[in-house]
C-alpha cells in the first residue's frame, strides 16, 4: 500500500521541481534550484529575489497536480537548510 503513495509523491515533487526550475529560468533570476530532499526543494536564492522565489515555490508546488485534497506548501528562508526549518 505504501509504494503507490510514495511513488505518486515522488512524481508530484518532480513535476514541481521542473516547473520551479523553468519559472526561475523564464524570469531570468539569479537564484538556482540546487537540491531536492524528500518533499522539499532547496533554492540558492539571491537576496534581492527572496520574495519572488518564495512565491514561485509556493505556487508551483501547490499547483503541480490536481488532487481531491489541496496541496499545501510553505516557503521558508535561512542561511542554511537547518535555519529554514
Amino acid at each position: 500500500m505504501n509504494m503507490p503513495l510514495q511513488g505518486t509523491a515522488a512524481d508530484v515533487i518532480k513535476i514541481a521541481m521542473i516547473n520551479v526550475a523553468n519559472k526561475i529560468k523564464e524570469k531570468g533570476l539569479k537564484s538556482k534550484l540546487i537540491l531536492q530532499v524528500h518533499d522539499e526543494l532547496i533554492v540558492d536564492t539571491h537576496p534581492d529575489e527572496i520574495e519572488i522565489v518564495k512565491s514561485i515555490l509556493q505556487g508551483e508546488m501547490q499547483s503541480a497536480t490536481s488532487l481531491s485534497v489541496p496541496l499545501d506548501a510553505e516557503a521558508k528562508v535561512g542561511e542554511r537548510w537547518f535555519d529554514a526549518k
